[in-house]
């Protein structure tokens, strides 16, 4: 499994490449390294998931001596793989850039917000297609800004509310909580994933 890993960076190192000069660059503009870091690691995950949709390269996989189940955990690996490294990335970038260190409850914050939505957008893409991913952020989007207009007018405030009081804890009892539930989604997303594929025909 560890080779179709390597595969992973190896085939997409270009886009890995561009991707992380971006994010150096949205640093040194001084952007909130929370909320880059979680649309860094949902495109980067995304894109080069989408690469492995072709049906030649699924027929080329499933060629090769592995199974289903390892070809998905894999990418779930890999997902975790890039977690981690544009984590450490904002973390040196944020230190050695603006001589801050990232506070340790945005960075868990950071990385739960994006396994958790991860947890959803695999699935889906594997049952769909990650190009139907727009679409569905569309109608999402649509659907929020619809719930904004007409039901919840304060909506967006609360929410920020909500993130600022969460990130502001200082226990981590609550972190911790939310931490298990979040990769517990994670891991149930990932045997669905896997179920999924399996079922698939190339």
């Amino acid at each position: 499994m560890l080779q179709l890993i390597r595969k992973d960076f190896m085939l997409h190192r270009n886009i890995l490449v561009i991707l992380l000069g971006v994010l150096i660059i949205y640093l040194v503009l001084g952007a909130p390294p929370i909320w880059v870091g979680l649309v860094f690691i949902l495109v980067l995950s995304m894109s080069t998931f989408g690469n492995d949709e072709k049906t030649t390269i699924n027929l080329f996989l499933n060629s090769l001596p592995f199974t289903r189940k390892e070809i998905v955990s894999s990418k779930y690996l890999s997902v975790l793989i890039y977690t981690v490294a544009i984590t450490i990335l904002l973390f040196l970038g944020s230190l050695l850039i603006h001589g801050r260190i990232m506070e340790w409850q945005g960075i868990v914050f950071m990385t739960m917000l994006s396994l958790l939505s991860l947890s959803f957008m695999l699935p889906f893409a594997y049952r769909f297609a990650s190009k139907y991913l727009m679409i569905a952020s569309l109608v999402l989007f649509a659907a929020y800004f619809a719930v904004v207009n007409v039901f919840i007018p304060n909506l967006n405030d609360i929410i920020r509310e909500a993130v600022g009081t969460l990130v502001s804890l200082q226990s981590t009892i609550p972190y911790l909580m939310v931490c298990a539930v979040v990769l517990s989604i994670f891991a149930l997303s990932w045997v669905l994933s896997i179920r999924i594929y399996e079922k698939k025909v190339f």
